[in-house]
């Protein structure tokens, strides 16, 4: 095929004219020797250089390589999150994830990154290691004043009972203390 002038290139990918001189200026496509420009050149060059979601030239390989897959098992996990996503937000999804449902997946998660960002900026939602703390300081805070009952009260107890106040304070001190060590036990869910 012959050269084409920027213009008619330009028109035949659908696109401004500017787009075709600022794609010459910055290498992503590449011109004739004699100053042309061959279209089917361009456009595979166009597809291998720019970003489909900010092209409105569209070609058969418009998934750009930026992040090369690893593995199968790797393709099939980001398939496998795509379809999550789209399913969680009522959008179907077939077997076949083109780049628009990909890109649709990648922009509900982008909003919902957005929404727990705010939701943290409004201390609504709290991290995680915050609330492990607070809970920490409030458990040792409680266990300290239950350990303290029996030697504030047991004068006053052993009084209106009859009994020995050293007895009733050790024998309170060691049930509250084998009740607390119950509680400070670590729960394992099954």
């Amino acid at each position: 095929m012959a050269g084409m002038s920027r213009r008619e290139v330009a028109k035949a990918l659908g696109v401004d004219e500017k787009a075709v001189r600022k794609a010459l200026k910055s290498g992503r496509i590449k011109e004739l020797p004699d100053g042309t420009l061959d279209l089917e050149e361009v456009r595979a060059d166009w597809a291998r250089h720019t970003d489909p979601a900010h092209s409105r030239v569209r070609t058969q390989a418009a998934v750009p390589d930026s992040s090369p897959v690893r593995s199968r098992e790797d393709a099939e996990e980001a398939i496998s999150l795509i379809k999550r996503v789209l399913t969680e937000e009522g959008v179907a999804a077939g077997d076949e994830i083109d780049f628009g449902l990909a890109r649709t997946a990648e922009t509900i998660l982008k909003a919902r990154e957005r929404e727990l960002k705010l939701l943290e900026r409004r201390k609504i939602l709290v991290p995680l290691a915050r609330v492990k703390t607070h809970i920490e300081k409030a458990f040792i805070g409680y266990r300290q004043a239950m350990q303290r009952l029996p030697s504030r009260h047991a004068a006053e107890i052993a009084a209106a009972l009859g009994c020995n106040p050293a007895a009733l304070d050790a024998a309170m001190s060691k049930a509250i203390a084998a009740e607390l060590d119950e509680l400070s036990a670590p729960v394992v869910r099954s």
